[in-house]
């Protein structure tokens, strides 16, 4: 008898669900059909282009002042992002 209401909640949970429409319009496909475009044709300058240099920085990394990232890149390349700082 103790388990009773767990039997019934199951059963219940699947009746309900048995009856919910198909959850297959909802899924991310229709969503991403002609996501990608054959070629940039705005105006927006996303920054380096795969092979350039990049520009030297100034930076502070443990004290020390860095003007290049060649010491932190390795075998997969580096990500750099800046932000301005708050502190003045």
């Amino acid at each position: 008898m103790k388990n009773l209401p767990a039997w019934f909640f199951l059963v219940f949970f699947l009746i309900v669900v048995s009856h919910f429409p198909s959850i297959e319009p909802l899924q991310a496909q229709p969503n991403t059909d002609n996501m990608f475009i054959p070629e940039d044709t705005d105006s927006f300058d996303p920054g380096l282009r795969v092979g350039e240099n990049f520009p030297t920085i100034r930076a502070l990394y443990r004290g020390r002042e860095v003007t290049q990232i060649d010491q932190f890149v390795g075998t997969k390349g580096a990500a750099f992002f800046a932000n301005r700082s708050a502190d003045w």
